[in-house]
C-alpha cells in the first residue's frame, strides 16, 4: 500500500488539528478561575496586614539588635537602661560612664524602644 504526498499531508494535517484540538480542551480545563467569596478575601486582608505589622516589629527588633552589635558594650548597657527608664545618674553608676555620657545617650535614645 503505497501514499501519495498529496494523502501524507493530508494525515499530517489531520493529525496536527486533532493535536491542537486536545491541547486547547486541556489547556482550557486547566485555566478554571478560583473564586473566593469576600469572607474569604477579607479573611486574607486581615492575615496580610498582620503579617505587615509583624514584620515591621521584626524590623525594629533586628535594627536594635544591629544597633546594638555596633555599640560598644557599656553603651549598649546605657541604651538598654534608658529604653527601661532609668536615669542618667543611675546609668553613669551601672555602666561606669560620666554623667555627661549618659545624659547624651539617655537624649539620643529616649522614645526609641
Amino acid at each position: 500500500m503505497s501514499f501519495t504526498w498529496r494523502e501524507l499531508l493530508i494525515g499530517l494535517i489531520v493529525a496536527l488539528a486533532f493535536y491542537a484540538t486536545e491541547l486547547l480542551v486541556f489547556m482550557g480545563a486547566s485555566r478554571k478561575k478560583v473564586r473566593f467569596d469576600r469572607g474569604e478575601i477579607e479573611a486574607l486582608r486581615e492575615e496580610i496586614s498582620a503579617l505587615r505589622s509583624h514584620l515591621a516589629a521584626m524590623q525594629k527588633e533586628v535594627d536594635r539588635m544591629r544597633e546594638e552589635a555596633e555599640t560598644p558594650a557599656p553603651y549598649a548597657q546605657a541604651i538598654r537602661m534608658v529604653r527601661q527608664g532609668l536615669g542618667p545618674a543611675e546609668i553613669a553608676a551601672a555602666c561606669d560612664i560620666s554623667k555627661g555620657e549618659a545624659e547624651l545617650i539617655a537624649s539620643l535614645h529616649r522614645g526609641k524602644s
